[in-house]
Formats: C-alpha cells, sequence, structure tokens
C-alpha cells in the first residue's frame, strides 16, 4: 500500500465515531472532575453543618458517603483514560480499533451501571427533612444529574460510535493499512478532522 492512500482522510462516518467518542470522554472527564472537587470540599462541608444536623447514625452515613466519592473518584480517574484511549483509537487504521473501542465501550457501560448502585447518593438515609437537606450539600442535585447524564450519554455515545465504526465506508478505512507500518493512524489530527 502507498503512503498516498495509507494517508487519506477519513471517511465522514468515521469522524462521527470519533466525535461521539470524544463527548462520551468529556462527559467521564467532567463527572470525574466533580466527584474531585466534592471530595476535596468534603471536610468543609461536613465540618460547616455537622452539629445542626447530627442525629444518631449521622456519622456513619457521612463516612460512606465520602468513602464512596473516594471510591468514585478512583474509578472515575482510571476510566477517564481508558475512554481517553478508546476515543483516540477511534481515527487509528487497523482491525484492532474496532475491537478496543466496543470492549472499552461495553467496559464503560458495565462501571458506570454499577457505579449507579455504589454511588454516594445511594447511601444517603435520611430521618428527616433536615437530615436530608445536610446530606444534599454534601452530595448535590447538580452531581446527581451530572451522573444520571454521564451514565447514559456513555452508554449512548459509545454505542452508537460502535455502531458507526461498523459501517461499510468505516470499515473499508480499517482495513485499508499497511501492516508493516509503525504508525497505522491518519496523516495528522488536522487531517482526521478535516471534512471531505
Amino acid at each position: 500500500m502507498t503512503d498516498n492512500l495509507r494517508l487519506d482522510p477519513a471517511p465522514a462516518i468515521v469522524r462521527q465515531a470519533f466525535w461521539l467518542a470524544a463527548i462520551g470522554f468529556l462527559l467521564v472527564l467532567a463527572k470525574t472532575a466533580a466527584t474531585g472537587t466534592l471530595v476535596a470540599g468534603f471536610g468543609r462541608t461536613y465540618a460547616a453543618g455537622a452539629g445542626e444536623a447530627w442525629t444518631p447514625g449521622f456519622d456513619l452515613i457521612a463516612d460512606e458517603i465520602r468513602w464512596r466519592l473516594v471510591t468514585a473518584l478512583g474509578v472515575g480517574v482510571v476510566l477517564t483514560l481508558m475512554v481517553g484511549v478508546a476515543a483516540m483509537a477511534v481515527g487509528r487504521r487497523g482491525d484492532s480499533s474496532r475491537t478496543l473501542v466496543g470492549f472499552v465501550g461495553l467496559v464503560a457501560a458495565a462501571v458506570l451501571v454499577l457505579g449507579v448502585t455504589f454511588s454516594p447518593e445511594s447511601a444517603i438515609a435520611a430521618d428527616d427533612a433536615a437530615s436530608l437537606a445536610y446530606y444534599e450539600t454534601l452530595v448535590p442535585a447538580w452531581f446527581q444529574t451530572l451522573s444520571a447524564v454521564t451514565v447514559l450519554g456513555v452508554v449512548v455515545l459509545f454505542g452508537i460510535a460502535f455502531l458507526r465504526m461498523g459501517r461499510a465506508a468505516a470499515a473499508d478505512y480499517y482495513q485499508d493499512y499497511d501492516p508493516a507500518a509503525r504508525w497505522r493512524g491518519f496523516g495528522s489530527w488536522l487531517d482526521f478532522l478535516r471534512r471531505r
């Protein structure tokens, strides 16, 4: 195969798959950053309202929320890296690109759906309205909304991206590469993103 053929711009369907995966990456990155923000400010938020909302078992629930936030942050960092690598792999010519994106999409979907079950907000067990209001300062409603949007968004976006990567024009792009080439991708990101 010639270099001219190998460096032809990606078809529109591959670029669309890339943007879908990139948006999924940004959703996971936003959720991870939000989790980091909550973990960083947890002690301050906890101390600000602990006296007025204290009930028996309050400290146990707050500790459980903190532990779940820290766990979600660790999982989020790993998931962000995985999804970022998968988004970058969309533009790489090679048979393994579609496999990698599909595998990471499935793993990300499983982790995010399991994360809903073990999320910080599922640890909230308030006895009265004052306790519930305080717990909502530890895990705000905007974080719960962002979590839900991230789960749905990543599952749908990576699913559509994977389906787009399997279309005929995309299949030709992924199968048309030089196995001896060190870099089987596009000439540059600008070439990849250019519309033709």
